[in-house]
């Protein structure tokens, strides 16, 4: 069984430490950041990071790894949309989460909190569910 594990939430809730957890095969939108923004959130990068964890998804379902994990705010659902589409198209099933984390300070990143904030707000307002009754 092919898997993808979409893990949402704002900077600083754990969702790469949590993503280590479950597969080896973890792709953040912080790796990004890590290589080309110092470490640090930069609204300059963020179309960039978002278009990394696109493309390595991709990659790693052509090469038909059994179980990814890609983890982003996906502050909105359309975020997700591409995710769900590659997946189909590659015989994969999704599972998305969203992650809290009540020691926010642990896993914090060098990202402003008005940032966060906005994550916050657009997760809130953006909670599907997808049951069919």
């Amino acid at each position: 069984m092919k898997i993808l594990y979409i893990v949402r939430g704002p900077f600083g809730t754990g969702k790469t430490e949590f993503a280590n957890t479950i597969s080896e095969n973890v792709v953040s939108c912080w790796d990004y950041y890590a290589r080309y923004g110092k470490n640090k959130y930069d609204e300059k990068l963020k179309s960039h990071a978002d278009e990394y964890c696109r493309e390595s998804v991709l990659n790693l379902m052509q090469e038909n790894v059994d179980k990814i994990v890609v983890t982003n705010s996906f502050s909105k659902n359309s975020d997700l949309d591409y995710f769900y589409q590659i997946s189909k198209n590659h015989g994969y099933d999704v599972f998305s989460l969203f992650m809290d984390n009540k020691d926010s300070t642990k896993y914090k990143r060098d990202a402003p909190e008005d940032v966060v904030l906005k994550q916050i707000i657009n997760l809130k307002n953006n909670i599907a569910f997808h049951q069919s009754f």
